[in-house]
């Protein structure tokens, strides 16, 4: 009769470790998915480079720009600086969007999933405006940075 229980026993204690060792894997392989994700968003340097170009843009008439209640691109034609290609160039920028702060619904076809992926992770717990949105393109691999706006700067 005890080597039966002792049977019973390790079979229930075998069970338990199993199924905590395959919840752990769950949520660690989660985590190391959504660190590579994240990898491609808000990078310090891009953060940084997104500052400086809202301020470029806030000095050569982006306000004029902020009016708008839908996702906008922003290219240098906007802007009669000739300087911008080279800015655009140097930063690696492929396209920059200027986005309403709280958006929710706009037509996602228009854009690429990777840029919809990051709308998403985005938060929206400041108090800003707009969001100005960088897309990035350097060494084969899109990424992307944001900074807020507040449409009286």
């Amino acid at each position: 009769m005890k080597k039966g229980f002792a049977l019973l026993e390790t079979i229930i204690v075998i069970t338990f470790v199993t199924v905590s060792l395959l919840l752990l894997y769950g949520t660690f392989t989660s985590m190391i998915d959504n660190r590579e994700k994240n990898i491609q968003y808000d990078d310090a340097a891009n953060i940084y480079k997104m500052y400086y170009l809202k301020e470029y843009l806030l000095l050569n008439g982006m306000n004029d720009y902020l009016n708008v209640s839908d996702i906008r691109k922003i290219s240098c034609d906007d802007f009669l600086v000739t300087s911008c290609h080279t800015l655009w160039d140097k930063f690696h920028l492929e396209h920059v969007y200027l986005v309403p702060y709280r958006i929710h619904d706009y037509n996602e076809n228009n854009y690429a999933s990777s840029f919809n992926n990051y709308l998403d992770a985005l938060s929206n717990n400041e108090d800003y405006d707009y969001r100005l949105v960088g897309e990035f393109f350097y060494e084969d691999e899109y990424s992307y940075a944001s900074i807020g706006v507040i449409s009286n700067e």
